[in-house]
């Protein structure tokens, strides 16, 4: 079956639109990275600021204040570096499967049997085991505290998805070695 003109012209702006869609997505998303790592940096900027004000000011109850009130930015901006988001985590649902979690956040069994689930029924079959739900924000958390922030978790999966493909590879010359 020939396509018409008409038809390869529509299937042609499609893809051109759904290009641009992709374009602007993903400049939107590291305008929010960049405008997010400039307000970091300024925060980093008022918390050295305020430190040098402890070291100068003459009151003990003042600094204590002062610092008090630090230890309370660090939480607070700890808190917001565990709100970004992956790609793969945008519109995803607020609950991840037991070989997802172990997947795409690297955690191992020992760590998700201490994190809170939820049972629901198998829709494989409903006379199995219940499938486990892990929270994704837990399972989040977690994992970037183990691997050092979002960055590390990257690393880290990146590194695991080249140990299989190197594994893979092995069994793939192995094979094909076999006479």
């Amino acid at each position: 079956m020939e396509l018409t003109q008409e038809q390869l012209d529509r299937m042609h702006r499609n893809r051109e639109r759904a290009l641009a869609i992709q374009k602007r997505k993903r400049e939107e998303r590291e305008a929010a990275a960049a405008a997010k790592r400039q307000q970091e940096i300024e925060q980093q900027q008022q918390k050295q600021q305020k430190r040098r004000k402890l070291e100068t000011s003459e009151t003990k109850d003042e600094a204590k204040k002062d610092k008090d009130k630090d230890d309370a930015d660090d939480e607070e901006t700890k808190l917001l570096q565990l709100d970004v988001l992956e790609q793969f985590e945008e519109n995803a649902s607020s609950f991840v499967t037991k070989k997802e979690a172990m997947k795409m956040y690297c955690l191992p069994q020992g760590t998700l049997a201490v994190c809170e689930c939820e049972e629901r029924e198998n829709p494989h079959h409903k006379g199995w085991t219940p499938m486990k739900m892990y929270k994704r924000t837990e399972l989040r958390r977690r994992a970037r505290k183990r691997f050092g922030g979002m960055q590390g978790l990257i690393e880290e999966r990146q590194q695991r998805q080249e140990k299989r493909l190197m594994k893979d590879m092995a069994k793939a010359e192995a094979m094909f070695k076999r006479k």
